[in-house]
């Protein structure tokens, strides 16, 4: 199958289809199993699981939208060429022509569709729909860490017991920082932890890091929702408006990789003063670091906005 999907790949690459990045070490030969990742929070984790033993590429860089991508010159050769690909899923990469060639990959393993498998009770749902962003708990995105080990196990047998101890160690690192980012966020007042970003990429981080116990729908709220290339109306301002009014918040968060004019104009609605951080938070992108790096990065900038 995967000998008929490279030749289906370089047959397109005759017409145009060829790479615009050098990813020509990844395509080398060198013995090691090649991983394609769609997005840059996946391929971390999956990178330290993996080390040595693999060659893992990221699909989604920089600031760019996942939820709507499609692919660009030279992608359809990666997917092809990838003995392993790991995605979200949970329809988070809902671009038709990624759908697709995602879809037709024998070898596909969608981390949030594991997750949702393995622990359905913590999967949120926003205005009835899946919520994709799980990366934002980092002790729910541990439980991804399983189906990384069992996949690469499974291409690679001779070297499981290797992915099983970086597993085990990469789970414990992860759930000590989501314990740490907890306490951090809790040195915040209670009245303060209340966030309001660009679009709804938070739900997930609120109920993790800003409530405590029960009622953190109310901590996050966002005029945009779960894909930000969704349609905004004046109802959304007028909700997010409201909200800022009811509990007295004075700060709003972009994100680093939408456009802040949803939040300029739910700012111009605002009764009371509300400003605009001018240090974005990370939810779709993972930011220059990696991705323990973003989590912190939020909880950081958080802390010190709040702080004033």
């Amino acid at each position: 199958m995967r000998v008929s999907l490279l030749f289906f790949s370089l047959v397109l690459c005759l017409f145009g289809c060829g790479s615009t990045r050098d990813t020509s070490s990844w395509f080398a030969d060198n013995g090691k199993t090649k991983v394609l990742c769609t997005t840059g929070m996946i391929h971390d984790i999956v990178a330290r699981v993996g080390q040595d033993k693999i060659d893992s590429h990221a699909l989604i860089v920089g600031e760019i939208d996942p939820h709507s991508y499609e692919l660009v010159k030279g992608d359809d050769d990666k997917i092809a060429f990838a003995q392993l690909v790991f995605g979200n899923g949970l329809n988070l990469e809902h671009g038709a022509s990624l759908r697709y060639l995602l879809a037709e990959h024998p070898h596909v393993v969608n981390l949030g569709d594991e997750i949702q498998n393995k622990v359905p009770q913590k999967i949120l749902k926003v205005s009835g729909e899946v919520d994709p962003h799980v990366w934002m708990d980092v002790s729910l995105w541990a439980e991804g860490i399983d189906a990384i080990v069992l996949a690469l196990s499974k291409e690679d047998p001779a070297s499981s017991a290797f992915y099983e101890q970086n597993g085990a160690l990469l789970r414990q690192e992860m759930l000590s920082e989501h314990s740490l980012l907890q306490k951090a966020m809790r040195l915040v007042p209670d009245e303060k932890r209340y966030l309001v970003t660009s679009h709804d990429a938070f739900h997930y981080f609120a109920r993790a890091y800003l409530a405590q116990g029960e009622g953190w729908e109310a901590r996050c709220v966002a005029p945009e929702g779960l894909a930000p290339e969704g349609q905004l109306s004046s109802q959304d301002i007028k909700r997010v408006a409201q909200h800022l009014t009811q509990y007295e918040i004075g700060v709003v968060f972009p994100e680093s990789n939408i456009n802040q004019d949803a939040l300029k104009k739910v700012i111009s609605c605002c009764s009371h003063k509300v400003r605009c951080s001018d240090k974005p938070l990370y939810g779709d992108a993972i930011g220059p670091g990696d991705y323990l790096d973003m989590i912190r990065h939020n909880v950081e900038i958080l802390k010190e906005e709040w702080s004033q």
